[in-house]
């Protein structure tokens, strides 16, 4: 039996306490209000006005944060959420959590994932002995009710951004046009991004006001001036970028880029030349949106780990912890389908603490235990340039080598990770991060 499954009995006499009636004769939410320990999630429940839907007939299977996972999001997070204006959102996160059917633990082990019924996939790992459900762990399982099961869990899940009609077409564009231009057709790739904008300029579905449309509009007859393909091509593409910015940012609210100039008119901290393709660049606050921390608690451990956007950077800081077999702490991001298609190195703008860190790259969005790690060193106070081959990235699982490569192509997330078995503070500033190709000092994609 997995050391992370107990006896029916045993659970439920933990998680209801003493003289409660048997599960059995009890719903979810019944059994959620006995427990002693899932108060937050019976609010935010009734706050959805999910109460009368879990206590249907289902059957369910709900993973259940408990109190201090809803915690760790923070006291204005957690007030947010509850507030009746954010009821749409609350109930998404929460069905996030429910997967239709029974689903014992057991049942669980050798599944990839399971689908929630807010159409989201929740991605399952065995990881020495423990469930992974996501980023969590499970801390008791099999706790029966009448119409369904319950799974402890010790963080809160969230779900994936819900996608825009705005953001499929452009990424839908920047699909289709980053190879073109990799192939040399910077002629072709200008063409699909101009359309794409002229889409959005004309269309009114996609959340810009009038306003709006029309200084995009603008922009456009400027770049089609521009007897440069090249140039064109980047200018409609930082137009893209800037709307993307906005839409993670959720306040439609751009700072609008010259229809002049090359690809990337910005410089670093210290004045490296960008070199290729932005990925990255941090100018924009919003783009700390895309960036989440995933820290050794996922496995009992004690590290910590924040990000902030200043002055143009990104700045990941933290504390590691060796207690509890930990010892990691890591920022990672998405990032759009065919991102480092052409590149074959990965260019980053760093100044740390003197610590090794280690950049990694995933094959999936979800970005597990597993990945294509390098490690590189800082230099305490200085702003150093790190080029690292994409063959030069290993394959890692939870620590350990294992053999394969990732294609440019398939590249689906980057991460961070400070990861060196030391304890004590990090800081970790990144200025940006490019996809690059090697002994090639023109531009290559937009």
């Amino acid at each position: 039996m997995l050391r992370f499954l107990a006896p029916a009995v045993t659970c439920c006499s933990l998680f209801l306490g003493s003289g409660s009636a048997h599960s059995q004769d009890r719903t979810i939410p019944s059994v959620a209000v006995g427990a002693g320990r899932l108060d937050t999630l019976v609010a935010a429940v009734q706050a959805a006005d999910l109460a009368g839907a879990l206590s249907s007939e289902g059957p369910f299977t709900v993973f259940a944060p408990t109190d201090e996972a809803f915690g760790r999001l923070g006291d204005d997070t957690l007030a947010s959420l509850l507030e009746p204006g954010n009821r749409a959102s609350l109930a998404r996160i929460l069905k996030h959590h429910v997967v239709p059917g029974r689903l014992a633990a057991s049942s669980l082990v050798g599944r990839t994932s399971v689908e929630t019924l807010a159409g989201t996939e929740l991605p399952l790992e065995l990881v020495r002995n423990r469930l992974l459900v996501g980023d969590a762990v499970v801390e008791t399982a099999d706790v029966s009710a009448s119409n369904g099961i319950v799974h402890v869990i010790d963080r809160v899940l969230l779900p994936p951004r819900e996608t825009a009609p705005l953001e499929l077409l452009l990424e839908n564009a920047v699909t289709r046009g980053a190879p073109i231009y990799n192939d040399g057709d910077p002629v072709g790739c200008a063409a699909i991004y101009a359309t794409a904008l002229d889409a959005v300029v004309l269309g009114d579905g996609f959340g810009l006001n009038a306003d709006m449309r029309a200084r995009i509009g603008d922009q456009l007859e400027q770049i089609a001036g521009n007897g440069d393909a090249r140039d064109r091509a980047w200018a409609y593409r930082r137009i893209i970028d800037s709307l993307f910015a906005a839409m993670r940012d959720g306040t439609m609210t751009m700072t609008m880029t010259s229809a002049s100039g090359g690809a990337n008119a910005n410089t670093n901290a210290h004045e490296f030349k960008s070199a290729g393709r932005m990925v990255f660049g941090f100018e924009d606050p919003a783009e700390q949106g895309r960036w989440r921390t995933v820290l050794d608690g996922v496995m009992g451990g004690r590290s910590t780990g924040e990000i902030e956007v200043q002055n143009g950077h990104v700045v990941f800081t933290g504390a590691t912890s060796l207690e509890n077999n930990g010892g990691f702490s890591s920022m990672r991001a998405a990032v759009p389908d065919g991102t480092f298609a052409g590149a074959d190195a990965i260019r980053l703008v760093v100044k740390g603490d003197g610590r090794d860190y280690k950049l990694s790259v995933s094959g999936s969005r979800n970005m597990g235990a597993g990945g294509y790690w390098k490690t590189f060193p800082t230099t305490r106070d200085t702003w150093t340039e790190v080029v690292v081959p994409i063959a030069d990235l290993d394959r890692q699982f939870m620590g350990q080598r294992m053999n394969g490569r990732i294609r440019p192509e398939d590249i689906k997330g980057v991460q961070f990770y400070i990861y060196d078995k030391k304890a004590g503070p990090f800081r970790l500033e990144i200025d940006s991060v490019e996809a690059v190709k090697l002994g090639d000092d023109d531009l290559f994609d937009a």
